[in-house]
């Protein structure tokens, strides 16, 4: 069965009907039809264009790998050919097929032509998604006070949700459509402030909030009357977002995902490939060492030679599409989001008063950023090059 993704944005029929039995009173809050359309258009272009720029990647690699693996070939080809004209001809014919697969892989890898332009469609519309999931989660922190006291009176619900409308529809316009110079901003910053550095830089404290004023309206205080609603919105709060985000991360460090979506399995795949590979490397070299002094060895020591230098090759673009898909800091990040998550969810449940739930939940806000910052400057500068 496959993970399920963005449980808190009730993206499916079935979601939102055991969101509105689970929980009633705030249901209202929790279902944002307009944000759920414009999440589900931008996520399915950004799934396409991820998947665009790993088989460009992926691509370049192959060929810039097959490139180099021309000259090592020839010693192979030599023993091939009958006569002297059909050797020419198969080590003409091979030169040109290197030349040119050698440009095609510098075409798509290391000028970043195709590759580059469809990794940056891709990261802007996950950076779109993100921002949505957290505006989402920010919006129902931020206004909890309020949502509960609607929930309790029964007054007030679609002044509300009026007002949440013509709110989204501003980070629409301003973030939304100005994506290009918004992306920007999270290229430049370093991923100082995933590591926790930003812990000790005041100014930065707050600097997860989509909205500066929304960490003010987080501080409003609640009216004792409202507990029962605002009990329901934590619950709510606690069973979609928080765990799902836990689980999320459980997810993807374990190694049950796909290939292309497991850092985990990447690692462990590729890792041992590329570890086997060179030991093959070092064995053929080994017998062609042993070819080359007995004169009766059965296999020359060229093509030994040459099959030792095409293990060596293959192993490089291993490790060179290893790069490219970077498992091993994938995985760092994976980890210290966790250790957020857990950080805030402890917090969460210790919380005995309102403001003490709302440091919960903002922790796990601060955490999502943190971790997004990280991923679009990791992935803006991946390269599939040798």
């Amino acid at each position: 069965m496959s993970f399920r993704f963005n449980d808190e944005l009730l993206l499916t029929e079935s979601d939102r009907t055991l969101a509105e039995k689970s929980y009633p009173s705030v249901f209202f809050a929790l279902d944002h039809p307009e944000l759920r359309d414009e999440f589900t258009r931008v996520d399915s272009l950004s799934v396409r264009a991820k998947s665009r720029s790993r088989r460009i990647g992926f691509a370049a690699l192959v060929f810039a790998t097959l490139s180099l693996l021309t000259f090592p070939a020839e010693p192979l080809i030599e023993s091939i050919g009958s006569s002297d004209l059909e050797y020419d001809i198969m080590f003409q014919l091979l030169t040109i097929f290197g030349a040119i697969i050698g440009l095609l892989a510098l075409f798509f890898g290391n000028l970043g032509m195709g590759f580059g332009r469809y990794k940056r469609s891709w990261l802007q519309k996950r950076l779109i998604t993100e921002r949505l999931r957290q505006w989402h989660a920010q919006y129902i922190v931020a206004h909890s006070a309020e949502i509960a006291e609607i929930a309790t009176t029964g007054t007030g619900r679609k002044e509300w949700i009026d007002q949440r409308s013509v709110a989204f529809q501003r980070f629409k316009r301003a973030f939304i459509d100005q994506i290009g110079s918004e992306y920007a901003k999270y290229t430049i910053s370093s991923a100082a402030s995933f590591s926790g550095q930003s812990v000790s830089d005041p100014t930065a404290a707050k600097a997860f909030w989509i909205d500066e004023t929304w960490a003010k309206s987080a501080e409003t205080k609640l009216n004792k009357a409202h507990q029962p609603a605002i009990e329901e919105l934590y619950r709510a709060f606690d069973e979609t977002r928080m765990l799902g985000q836990i689980q999320y991360t459980n997810y993807v460090l374990s190694a049950d995902g796909a290939f292309w979506s497991s850092p985990s399995k990447q690692l462990h795949v590729l890792g041992n490939l590329s570890y086997i590979l060179v030991i093959l490397a070092f064995l053929a070299n080994a017998v062609a060492l042993i070819s080359a002094v007995w004169p009766g060895f059965p296999i020359g020591w060229q093509a030994l030679s040459s099959l030792a230098i095409s293990f060596a090759i293959i192993a490089v673009g291993v490790r060179a599409l290893l790069e490219g898909l970077r498992p091993e800091r994938e995985t760092r990040r994976m980890q210290f989001y966790a250790n957020a998550l857990n950080h805030a969810k402890k917090t969460f449940d210790a919380a005995r008063s309102h403001s003490k739930h709302v440091d919960g939940m903002a922790m796990l806000e601060r955490a999502s950023y943190d971790e997004m910052v990280e991923f679009i400057s990791s992935n803006e500068q991946a390269r599939f090059v040798l």
